[in-house]
């Protein structure tokens, strides 16, 4: 195609889809070529009888005409057999190869169209004489083909046009198809270092992860060995007063089992009922707060046991914000030996006051009777 020809040549895109119309018209407007559209067969014919286009490029399924149908009325025309038809479609079936050459169509090229292919048959039957692509004194031709019969009926010319074009696709899809093989083994080769990569990546991260959890597990086991042998009683219970943990000591102290406790409200067994309304009252303003008259304290109160008696304590709390919610941790020991120990230092110590007391009595007498006995001495 040389400069000239493309500045004089009209080409006709009969095309129902606006997108693929609007990028075909742009393309081969780039390329020097002035450019009608058609939206359907029916269309296209009126466009031809208006003003002969160089060319036709028609899609196949339209509405209203398709392009077979297009085709077939344009070359029984004689006025109009001499323009050029291509047939813009897959075409990959044989049957349909045999409606394109039983249309005249004189060449074909597949969607999606490769641009460089495109130009080149639009030139080429520009460039062809007419006289060499049709002969209308040629008989049609009886095939057989999957069982049916055919009656072709295009000249050897278009015939062969149009079979070179099909071949030309071949060889431009076998082409394209090992282009893209090779590009899909590039890529599957890219894919499978990409995996090997993520792989070891991976092996890496699940060897640190497996790591980690040892390493949590070691020391909660260590958590849970420290608390378990811990020689006071160890309380954690949630925002709602409920108990998760519960140690041996506690066990042992109160009475109660670890599965007796966890999940309940700790306030209703281990307080005295006497207590308990206090209790939960300051609990209640420590879960929306945090704070509470006995939290980060030592308190001495009183413990109740599972058989019901009770026994004096020593009670420390802390507060821990757990998502957003506040727990406690109580430590408590059992001070009923100390208290008893403290019991008999004062009764000992009561013992002493009396003592000292019957002593300095009994000193004051013995000044009293000395006095006595000298002024008696002094008066004989």
């Amino acid at each position: 195609m040389t400069e000239d020809i493309a500045d004089k040549k009209e080409i006709l895109i009969v095309e129902d889809s606006d997108v693929q119309a609007y990028m075909l018209k742009k393309f081969l407007a780039d390329n020097g070529y002035s450019v009608r559209v058609a939206r359907n067969g029916a269309e296209g014919l009126v466009a031809i009888k208006e003003r002969a286009p160089a060319v036709v490029i028609s899609d196949i399924v339209m509405p209203v005409m398709d392009g077979y149908e297009m085709c077939r009325r344009m070359k029984d025309d004689r006025a109009f057999r001499g323009i050029p038809f291509i047939l813009l479609t897959t075409l990959t079936d044989t049957e349909d190869i045999i409606k394109g050459l039983n249309a005249e169509a004189d060449s074909y090229v597949t969607k999606p169209y490769e641009p460089g292919y495109l130009l080149k048959r639009v030139t080429a039957l520009i460039e062809t004489p007419t006289q060499y692509r049709n002969n209308p004194d040629e008989k049609s031709v009886e095939i057989f083909y999957n069982g049916k019969a055919y009656s072709i009926r295009s000249g050897r010319g278009q015939t062969l046009s149009l079979l070179l074009a099909t071949y030309e696709n071949a060889i431009l899809q076998n082409r394209e198809l090992n282009r893209t093989q090779e590009e899909l083994k590039a890529l599957n080769d890219l894919l499978e270092e990409k995996v090997r990569e993520r792989t070891a990546e991976l092996t890496a991260e699940v060897s640190e992860r497996r790591k980690a959890e040892a390493a949590q597990k070691e020391s909660e086991e260590r958590f849970r060995s420290v608390v378990e042998t811990a020689s006071d009683a160890i309380i954690c219970v949630d925002e709602n007063g409920l108990v998760y943990l519960w140690n041996r000591k506690a066990e042992e102290m109160f009475g109660y089992e670890a599965g007796e406790m966890i999940g309940r409200d700790m306030h209703d067994y281990v307080v005295p009922e006497r207590l308990r309304e206090r209790a939960k009252a300051a609990f209640d303003v420590f879960r929306q707060t945090g704070r509470g008259p006995v939290i980060g304290k030592t308190v001495e109160l009183e413990g109740l046991n599972k058989d019901g008696t009770e026994f004096p304590i020593e009670l420390s709390i802390s507060a821990m914000n757990i998502k957003g919610r506040w727990h406690s941790t109580g430590i408590i020991r059992d001070i009923t030996a100390r208290k008893a120990a403290d019991e008999g230092l004062r009764q000992k110590i009561e013992e002493l006051e009396r003592f000292k007391s019957a002593t300095i009595k009994r000193e004051l007498r013995m000044k009293e009777l000395r006095v006595k006995i000298e002024k008696f001495e002094k008066g004989k």
